[in-house]
């Protein structure tokens, strides 16, 4: 969307039109979504803070400043309500826990055409969702969202420097976590060989 319009728009939603403020939504929900999955693991508790950001949007849309891009203004809103959920005693992802997903992706069965298909980027993905809440915001925001560091320091709030610590404690523990998962691939692979 061109910066004109989407100016134009954001006048019209501090006037109260709703109708605008459903463009901008269609415009940008499939970001929010994306983040939010990516940070949550979770698909329904991704759901909910598409709509939480929408609201918080539409509440603070008067606060909105220009010299700052919206969608960075809107990583902003996302980033903070999943770091909240993550920090919150109660959240936790539902269903298969994180090593056992990965594994199912790197079992020996599949092995093969996973890596036919590039799944290594949903293994890391995977693997990014045991890392500690900032580990984990500044290595999806980084690398699976593509924001460039200057970004990335807006939308959190984080030094610089910061963020170059945490991303390089990410990718050494998601390093680590490859190693063994190749680790017991290998091993599983002898039994096969072995059995046979």
């Amino acid at each position: 969307m061109k910066q004109q319009d989407l100016e134009i728009l954001i006048n019209k939603c501090r006037k109260n039109d709703h109708k605008a403020f459903r463009v901008i939504v269609e415009s940008y929900q499939a970001m929010v979504f994306s983040l939010s999955f990516r940070l949550l693991c979770n698909e329904e508790e991704a759901k909910d803070t598409v709509q939480e950001t929408f609201l918080k949007v539409w509440m603070n849309i008067e606060k909105y400043r220009t010299d700052t891009k919206f969608s960075t203004w809107i990583y902003t809103i996302t980033t903070n309500l999943c770091l909240d959920k993550l920090k919150s005693a109660r959240y936790t992802t539902t269903g298969s826990t994180q090593p056992e997903i990965a594994e199912r992706l790197i079992s020996p069965e599949n092995i093969e055409q996973q890596l036919i298909n590039s799944d290594l980027g949903k293994i890391i993905e995977t693997l990014a969702g045991e890392l500690s809440p900032k580990q984990r915001v500044v290595f999806t925001l980084h690398y699976l969202e593509e924001i460039d560091i200057g970004e990335i320091a807006v939308i959190t709030g984080m030094t610089t420097d910061k963020i170059k610590s945490n991303l390089f404690l990410a990718r050494k523990t998601i390093k680590e976590k490859l190693e063994k998962l190749e680790t017991r691939y290998e091993t599983s692979m002898n039994k096969c060989s072995s059995s046979r």
